[in-house]
């Protein structure tokens, strides 16, 4: 396992009693709600590098089968990237935790065989433009 974080100065989304809502909530929906299997059977399947989008607080990182190189993980709310570079550190995959919204992916083009974006895309202000920019953040056939 490798993790990477890299802080933004300029870090402008914090939303602290959302971000303490979600973990807490999230957490429990996972455990008693059965939402850990439907992260499992989102994730079955995926290979190469990934784009996680709206990463939270990094339940999904659990389940990441082995054939994923690499999971760039990015998460706006600072408080949420926290407890997921936590999650990275468990994780048996490689996750590099990012600061980044969905409508303007800090990421390369076309450097991507798979974009995850569970359970945020209610949250994204602009969708079009965040699924024109997962789009262009996927290699061809994607």
């Amino acid at each position: 396992m490798h993790l990477r974080y890299r802080k933004d100065p300029k870090d402008s989304v914090h939303h602290p009693v959302f971000a303490r809502f979600y973990a807490r909530m999230s957490v429990a929906a996972d455990a008693k709600g059965g939402i850990a299997a439907h992260r499992a059977e989102l994730l079955t399947g995926l290979s190469g590098r990934v784009v996680e989008i709206g990463a939270g607080n990094g339940l999904n990182f659990a389940h990441y089968p082995a054939a994923v190189s690499e999971v760039v993980a990015l998460e706006p709310e600072r408080g949420l990237r926290q407890l997921a570079v936590g999650a990275a550190m468990r994780a048996g995959v490689s996750v590099d935790v990012r600061p980044g919204t969905a409508e303007a992916l800090p990421v390369e083009d076309a450097g991507f065989d798979a974009a995850v974006a569970s359970l945020v895309l209610c949250t994204v202000r602009d969708v079009p433009k965040a699924l024109a920019e997962i789009r262009r953040v996927l290699r061809p056939g994607g």
